[in-house]
């Protein structure tokens, strides 16, 4: 079908997508504002409702496969490209927009300052974001946020994650994750995931990382100059040399690398009976820490005191702190 493209300026619904033509994919770019994307599976309409629009007028196409909501993007323009500009250009540049879309269509939302809500999507989903507010919910599929100081809250994620922050902080709750890569420089990132056999790899600057999961087992590499690692109570010796502790199957496994932010590992039980992802392998039990780890300083009773995991007020120390406990910083 030929493109349809639709200038919006104000207060306007649009639909699209039909059973010959179901939409698959959705890109949003605004700089400042609020979008807001559900989704549903009775119909392969996709529904866009524009509350708000300031500045230039918003620019919505259709193509057959893929919904776009541009603020004043031109059709050469990069999304990058388009929302520097309009960075760049004198005036307020505002949109509020909702979106009901089929729950697997591809989508990405790109905002300066603008926040993201978005929950319901099967096919993952990208998020690119200067300052704004981003909440997640219910995304299956491989997630990708990228943000320089706007905060982000993730609850019910389910597949592999990379989560890339400057100095925002990140939150994933009640999440199954295959697999994640996480990247920070000043920003916390915290994990609670609700399987205990995953792939971790972290790099940090000063951002404090904590993982809490329901593993039988781990097998975790760190190097941290100055910040602290501690793994089921464990405490790992500072130094730029690559240390190691494993217990049990090894179904958790980290590799995390920082300057002098700390990295937590904490044991969280069980919420039933483990999946065939979380299962050990040949039916192995969790073993005793192997006291032939290279790199342990000193060890703690497995079992964590009440009030430890970071949402119960965690918090870092200092980077000479020797303590086994990292303490989180008050918000």
């Amino acid at each position: 079908m030929a493109q349809q493209k639709w200038q919006v300026d104000g207060p306007r619904i649009i639909e699209v997508g039909d059973a010959q033509e179901r939409v698959a994919a959705l890109q949003v770019a605004i700089v400042g504002g609020h979008v807001g994307v559900v989704t549903h599976d009775d119909s392969p309409v996709a529904r866009l409702e524009v509350a708000e629009v300031e500045g230039p007028p918003l620019t919505v196409s259709w193509d057959g496969r893929t919904l776009r909501v541009l603020h004043g993007k031109d059709a050469t323009d990069s999304v990058i490209a388009a929302l520097r500009r309009l960075i760049e250009e004198p005036g307020r540049h505002r949109a509020e927009v909702s979106l009901s879309m089929p729950a697997h269509a591809r989508t990405t939302i790109s905002t300066v300052s603008a926040s993201v809500v978005a929950g319901g999507l099967r096919a993952g989903l990208t998020v690119n974001t200067v300052s704004g507010e981003v909440a997640l919910h219910d995304v299956s599929g491989r997630t990708k946020l990228n943000t320089v100081s706007g905060a982000a809250e993730c609850v019910g994620l389910d597949g592999d994650v990379k989560l890339n922050t400057v100095s925002g902080a990140i939150t994933v709750q009640d999440s199954r994750i295959g697999a994640a890569k996480l990247n920070t420089v000043s920003g916390e990132i915290t994990l609670d995931l609700r399987n205990g056999r995953a792939t971790l790899a972290s790099n940090s600057v000063s951002g404090d990382v904590t993982v809490r999961a329901p593993y039988t087992g781990y097998a975790v590499a760190a190097t941290s100059a100055t910040g602290q690692v501690v793994v089921d109570g464990r405490l790992l010796a500072k130094g730029r040399s690559p240390g190691t502790l494993t217990d049990g199957d090894g179904s958790l496994q980290i590799s995390a690398n920082s300057v002098s932010g700390s990295v937590v590992v904490l044991r969280a039980a069980a919420s039933g009976p483990p999946t065939p992802q979380d299962a050990p392998p040949n039916g192995d039990r969790a073993g005793r820490p192997d006291h032939g780890d290279q790199g342990e300083h000193t060890a703690y009773p497995q079992d964590r005191p009440a009030g430890t995991h970071p949402h119960d007020g965690l918090s870092t120390g200092d980077a000479g702190d020797h303590t086994a406990y990292p303490q989180e910083p008050s918000a």
